[in-house]
């Protein structure tokens, strides 16, 4: 009997291959990306959960082990960006596991609704980054960084 190729089932083999992997709790795009690139400062994606209440935007984001002079908040009329630094990588140890994050971790949200950026609010407190922002009428022009407590 003759094998014949089937594109389809190939297709199938591929996806249940992936989806092993994404639950693979050591596999993370940040780990990918330095695997290709070990010479290179590796910026990540931040996760974050936004929600609204009738008048601000909250605005929540995990960041183990910064302080805050390590974060950086910019409002940009109705757009956010939320930047991190954590800390390099020891150069004189190789490493039998590292799944701790290091370099850069940035998340650019558009909020699609004006907000103050002077009466924002931002907390650091056991690593999440709280950000309170109010909603308002008109659209600042202006930058405006906020620092957590």
């Amino acid at each position: 009997m003759r094998w014949k190729f089937d594109p389809f089932m190939e297709c199938a083999a591929l996806g249940e291959a992936l989806a092993r992997l994404m639950r693979d709790p050591r596999f993370t795009p940040a780990r990918v990306a330095r695997a290709f690139r070990r010479d290179k400062v590796i910026e990540t994606t931040l996760m974050v959960d936004v929600y609204t209440t009738a008048d601000e935007i909250v605005v929540q984001a995990s960041l183990p082990g910064l302080k805050p002079k390590d974060v950086e908040i910019k409002l940009e009329r109705e757009r956010l960006t939320i930047r991190g630094k954590f800390p390099a990588l020891l150069d004189n140890v190789g490493y039998v596991l590292q799944e701790r994050q290091s370099g850069y971790s940035c998340r650019m949200l558009a909020l699609n609704v004006p907000v103050d950026g002077t009466r924002a609010e931002a907390r650091l407190v056991d690593g999440i980054l709280t950000l309170v922002l109010p909603k308002v009428q008109e659209p600042q022009t202006k930058v405006t960084y906020v620092r957590p407590k």
